[in-house]
């Protein structure tokens, strides 16, 4: 079995063509999705990023936690390819995301081999005198202390060509990898790049598909916050969406290489391809709240992270938001070897459903301790979803969603507990809490059975509750 799993970060699932859009370049993944299980009902779990990578590898919470926290894997924690390698299972994982396997973040943990194609986000892979530090808006309202963003600069001073950029490049690494080991019975690669995630600065040629002829300030990595609290205006709104769009549309043609890589080398046919997300991010779209990106408290300045400011040092009292479903709804695609006509699939899964999967995949049963379940009997039968709920959290809130509903509860009652109503409230703009108590109980009730399902202890669970 050959099994390849592609994690796009911040990819939001409304972006593509396959989950209804209609303006943004999808062609590739498009015509993957019709030949996959598309999943209408996949959400995030643990949030965000390092966390989320946790969820997968582990297949599980944290250490006596609920939800994966943003922290190194530990001695005694088994990951995924080390099961794999258990059975002579080789696995390899190519990444830009530095943030997973830098900075003593060890997510590289037990796999074969593992690439690191740097450079991504602030990472501190090079130096150059010759570029200056120069803020394109005012620096409060970018992202990244001073000595991140003139990293970033440094580090894309002397892009030309199109896999200069990070993913266009790990996808390259990715291609030339499988040329090299295409011939092997069994392996597990995994594709893991930053992008679509800010800074949004694809190739100018790809953002022009969307708003050519710009110039106006350019946002390409804004503060977290309240969108017209920071100033930004409509119009400069709309080039940071089409910068976005640019890079989903760089990202699908780098799917689009991985495709014909797998037709070219004839092992389409016989390879287990997944694509995802951790999470999405949002653009102050209708039931956004107003924000950009994707914090859920900030100061009462309305931002978070201005300059690099810790979330800590925010000005009280903070401003509390639910998780929106431009965050935690995501697309996930899978398309089985032989597998030449698509399915939409409506279960609930989620992150940790991935570990389950790829084991059964080659053949291996689901250890006790993990709590997802295996893909696999939704899409090759109509067998129904064991989730009556999502529920994705942080250190901070633990959340449970269906389609139509978002309930959130923060721990330590530091917030008022928030139920969103779908589809009475499309825009998401009430907090029906109060009107709705039945509903409130059932999904505080998923949460606290998704901990003890665990093994989580009451003590804990005591911190969520209503």
């Amino acid at each position: 079995m050959k099994v390849i799993y592609v994690m796009a970060d911040s990819f939001r699932r409304d972006h593509l063509g396959a989950y209804g859009n209609d303006w943004i370049h999808t062609p590739n993944l498009d015509s993957l999705a019709k030949e996959s299980a598309l999943f209408e009902n996949a959400y995030i779990g643990s949030f965000p990023t390092v966390p989320n990578r946790r969820d997968t590898l582990l297949g599980k919470g944290d250490l006596g936690l609920p939800f994966n926290r943003w922290k190194p894997l530990e001695n005694q924690e088994v990951t995924l390819p080390m099961r794999l390698g258990e059975k002579k299972i080789p696995s390899m994982l190519i990444t830009d995301t530095q943030n997973n396997v830098t900075g003593n973040i060890n997510l590289y943990k037990g796999y074969t081999a593992w690439c690191l194609n740097r450079g991504q986000e602030a990472d501190p892979c090079w130096m150059d005198a010759s570029v200056p530090l120069k803020y394109p808006v005012p620096k409060h309202l970018i992202r990244y202390p001073a000595q991140w963003w003139h990293q970033v600069l440094v580090n894309r001073a002397h892009r030309q060509v199109e896999t200069d950029w990070f993913a266009p490049g790990t996808y390259k690494l990715a291609t030339e990898w499988l040329e090299r080991n295409y011939k092997r019975k069994d392996f597990f690669l995994w594709i893991d790049t930053f992008d679509p995630h800010e800074p949004w600065d694809p190739p100018q040629y790809y953002t022009d598909l969307y708003d050519p002829g710009y110039t106006g300030r350019v946002f390409e990595a804004p503060t977290y916050g309240v969108r017209k609290t920071m100033g930004i205006t409509d119009r400069e709104l709309n080039q940071i969406r089409a910068r976005y769009a640019g890079e989903v549309t760089m990202v699908d043609a780098c799917v689009g290489r991985l495709l014909a890589t797998l037709e070219r080398l004839g092992i389409a046919g016989e390879t287990l391809l997944i694509f995802t997300s951790d999470h999405g991010t949002q653009f102050d779209y209708p039931g956004e709240g107003g924000l950009i990106q994707k914090a859920h408290a900030l100061g009462a300045d309305g931002m978070c992270m201005p300059a690099g400011r810790p979330g800590n040092d925010d000005p009280l009292p903070r401003m509390y938001f639910p998780m929106y479903p431009a965050v935690t709804r995501v697309p996930l695609l899978v398309r089985t070897p032989g597998m030449q006509k698509g399915k939409r699939v409506k279960a609930i899964v989620q992150p940790w459903d991935m570990t389950a999967t790829i084991l059964d995949a080659f053949g291996m049963k689901k250890p006790a301790e993990l709590i997802g379940e295996s893909l696999l009997p939704l899409i090759e039968s109509n067998a129904k979803g064991h989730r009556a709920a999502a529920v994705c959290g942080t250190n901070a809130l633990a959340q449970a969603m269906t389609d139509r509903w978002i309930y959130t509860v923060w721990q330590n009652g530091a917030n008022e507990p928030s139920l969103l109503d779908l589809k009475g409230d499309p825009l998401a703009e009430r907090n029906v809490y109060a009107e709705n108590p039945a509903v409130t109980k059932r999904l505080h009730g998923e949460i606290a059975r998704f901990m003890r399902n665990q093994g989580i202890g009451e003590e804990l669970i005591a911190r969520y509750a209503l």
